[in-house]
């Protein structure tokens, strides 16, 4: 069986205008930027894209717009919210209008900290409501809780639609027990850009990755070489980004990484509150990191 997801996603930012309205304009395009890129699938409502910041409304809208925008040039995971618990989820999940996505991105609820036996209990009842294959999240610096590698191992074995997950922990003695459990066909993604490679060749199968954003086809190109055994060419390949890496995340997800699209014309730097932009002294060094990649690299490498 082959895995559904692989190669590079890139979680889509959401632009916003400065008065925090939804920037469509800019939304449309960043969409055509990676989605006409050799990016392999896309993410929209993640924690890169602001979505515990927007209604159920915006949810709606902004996913609606970005799937007529990809006009099924690229498959589309869209976010799903946990918070209120599982029968809560639950009954979301069973409302949810999928029609045009490929699949869902869930992680356990923020500030609950639910333990081991409650985040089987919630991935179990939602890959028996979810219509679409589920890829899990584990991301304990938004979440506070881990999950363990047993419970991955057993979510996998036991539900068919969870099908992947994307692994933010930074734990990679944990990804490589997971990997030697879990079925062959199930999707091992990282979570973190410069953890990609490392886990690429840990038998990792992608990246679900911010600085796609900005850089969609060679961080694609990275992906496809490490999928294919080139590993250390798909490391050499993203030696340039290393300035760039250091400074994208220093004031936050997504502050620098939307800093970055505003220096390259794709949209705005705004975000929502509590969040702010980025300070100006990082967006020097944003600035000077880009133009350094300029300096390198060819169009075709963008």
């Amino acid at each position: 069986m082959s895995k559904r997801f692989q190669g590079l996603g890139v979680a889509l930012i959401t632009p916003f205008t400065p008065n925090g309205d939804i920037d469509f304009p800019g939304l449309e395009r960043m969409v055509h930027h990676v989605a006409g890129s050799k990016a392999h699938f896309l993410v929209a409502l993640g924690s890169t894209g602001e979505s515990q910041l927007m209604s159920d409304e915006e949810h709606r809208r902004v996913l609606d717009f970005i799937m007529e925008v990809n006009a099924g040039r690229l498959p589309i995971v869209a976010g799903f919210s946990a918070a209120g618990g599982t029968r809560a989820a639950v009954e979301r999940m069973r409302s949810f209008d999928a029609g045009g996505l490929a699949g869902f991105l869930i992680s356990p609820p923020a500030y609950v900290k639910p333990g081991q036996a409650g985040m089987m209990e919630l991935f179990t009842a939602l890959a028996e409501a979810a219509p679409l294959p589920i890829i899990m999240y584990n991301v304990p610096s938004r979440t506070g809780v881990n999950m363990e590698p047993e419970t991955v191992i057993a979510l996998a074995k036991a539900c068919p639609t969870l099908v992947g997950l994307k692994q933010a922990s930074g734990d990679l003695v944990a990804f490589r027990a997971i990997r030697t459990g879990v079925p062959d066909s199930f999707s091992l993604l990282s979570g973190d850009d410069e953890n990609a490679v490392p886990m690429m060749a840990m038998g990792g199968d992608g990246l679900v990755s911010v600085i796609g954003n900005a850089y969609p086809d060679a961080w694609a190109s990275a992906m496809d070489l490490a999928m294919f055994g080139s590993v250390k060419e798909a490391e050499l390949s993203l030696l340039s980004f290393q300035p760039l890496l250091s400074a994208i995340f220093r004031e936050g997800n997504p502050t620098g990484i939307k800093a970055t699209c505003a220096l390259i014309g794709l949209c705005g730097l705004d975000v929502r509150s509590p969040l702010v932009p980025a300070t100006e002294a990082l967006r020097e060094e944003l600035y000077h990191a880009v133009a350094a990649l300029d300096a390198v690299r060819t169009p075709a490498e963008d």
